[in-house]
Order: structure tokens, then sequence, then C-alpha cells
């Protein structure tokens, strides 16, 4: 987890807009924003889309990033005289479950560097190359607003279909509008800065308190600090949040007092 958050906060760090112009586009055309991949076809065939794992691109001036089904990616685009390139990709290295998400962030992966035109279909945003065709959703903004500023206590853990209820001291987190969170894995707490990036949520620093715990709580410790420290995609439900990684675990709390 720990290689794993190094990236992102690197890839979080590239994503901010710079003083680097956006590659030329017209205001038809323009791609600023988060998007989810709902079809795509490649020389090699086509684009496994799974349900859980998404694949997002978010694009901030000349600079993008987002989860290739598992693991987060940045790089940056390019304008060329014959229209726009990818470069400069890196991407996290965490081995998924299943095959079919490791082959989809395979396929996608691969296709990104042969991307040559940017254009709008619509709603849509659509990215080609030879025999290439990527299309995009835009993605709706994270709740940010209604999750900051309130104190969740987490009521379950969620593994593929699995979910386990937590043990130990209450599991809490605090998200706060200005860029701080805090909370407690239920034997540690932690607490960090945070930003937005896309339809995620992403952890820029993260820090734990320095406790050991015991056996019976090390997975579940484990749990939370994968799912805060990789980046979530965060849902609000009436008093319920659920946070849902990349890899597909999640954290269900409930909004305190309620």
């Amino acid at each position: 987890m720990h290689r794993t958050l190094i990236l992102l906060v690197a890839f979080a760090a590239g994503c901010a807009p710079g003083n680097a112009p956006s590659p030329s586009t017209s205001a038809a055309a323009d791609p600023q924003g988060s998007w989810v991949l709902v079809s795509g076809t490649t020389p090699a065939g086509e684009i496994p889309i799974v349900d859980d794992h998404p694949i997002t691109l978010t694009i901030e001036g000349s600079s993008i990033g987002g989860t290739a089904a598992c693991n987060g990616y940045g790089g940056r685009l390019a304008a060329t005289g014959a229209g726009v390139e990818i470069r400069d990709l890196a991407w996290t290295a965490m081995a998924c479950m299943p095959d079919e998400v490791m082959a989809a962030e395979a396929a996608y992966t691969q296709a990104l560097p042969a991307v040559r035109v940017m254009r709008r279909d619509g709603d849509q945003l659509v990215l080609e190359g030879v025999d290439l065709e990527l299309r995009f959703d835009a993605l709706p903004p994270p709740p940010t607003a209604e999750l900051v500023d309130t104190t969740w206590t987490l009521e379950t853990l969620v593994d593929g279909d699995v979910a386990m209820a937590p043990m130990g001291e209450p599991a809490t987190l605090e998200l706060r509008a200005d860029g701080t969170f805090s909370g407690s894995t239920g034997c540690r707490p932690f607490d960090g800065q945070w930003v937005e990036r896309g339809e995620q949520l992403l952890a820029t620093t993260f820090a734990m308190g320095d406790v050991a715990c015991p056996a019976e709580l090390s997975d579940q410790d484990g749990h939370v600090v994968t799912v805060i420290g990789d980046g979530f995609v965060p849902t609000i439900d009436g008093d319920r949040l659920t946070l849902t990684d990349a890899g597909g675990l999640g954290l269900v709390y409930r909004a305190a007092g309620e």
C-alpha cells in the first residue's frame, strides 16, 4: 500500500493545473473534467468493462490521471501538428483480482500511447487512434459538500461479496473542508490531507499512530489503511457513506449520532 500511496500522491500533484497550456481543442471539443470508460476497441479487441472496477480519466490542463480498473495512472497530454499524444505515462503496480480486471487494465494502458485524436461526440469524450476508439461518459463530482465536517463511524468492511462487522474501538473518519482528515482504524489513529481528483478523493499525506495492533485487529487495520490510502470513490445514501477503492475494497460508515 505504501508504494501505491506514494505514486498516487505524485499523480495528484501532477494533475494540478499549472502554467503549461492545454492541448489545442475547440470549445465544442473541450476535454477538461472527469470521465469513465464505457466502451473501448483496440487492434487486439474489446477492452472489458468490469463492474465495480471502473476505468476513469481526469484531464486538468495538460495533465491526465485516473484509475485503470485497478491501479492509478498519470501522464501528460501534448498537442502535435496532427492531433494529440499522451506522454510520460506512469502507474502504480498493485496486483489485482480477478484476472479480468488486470486484462482490462493492460488493454487500456497499452491503448493510451496510441491515441492521436480527441473529440466530443455529444456528451461523450472520444479518444481515437489507428483501429482504436475509447469512449467515455462524464463523471459526476463526488458529494464532497455532503461528507465534509461530519464524523463518520465505521459499520461494515466490504471485500467483494463479503461484508464484515468492525471490531475494537469505534473506527471513525472525518474529512474537513480545509483539506485535512483524521480518524481511526479501530486500532490506530491516523490523519493527513486530501484532495479531490475527478470522482476520487486522494490522500496526499497519510500518517499513522505508532501503535501495535493486536492480531485480531490487524486485518481490519490493513483494510481501512488500504482504502483510505489508495484513494476512494465516495457515495452517500442518507446517513450512510460508502468508500470504494479501485481494487474493490469498501468501507461503509454511518454519520455519528444518527
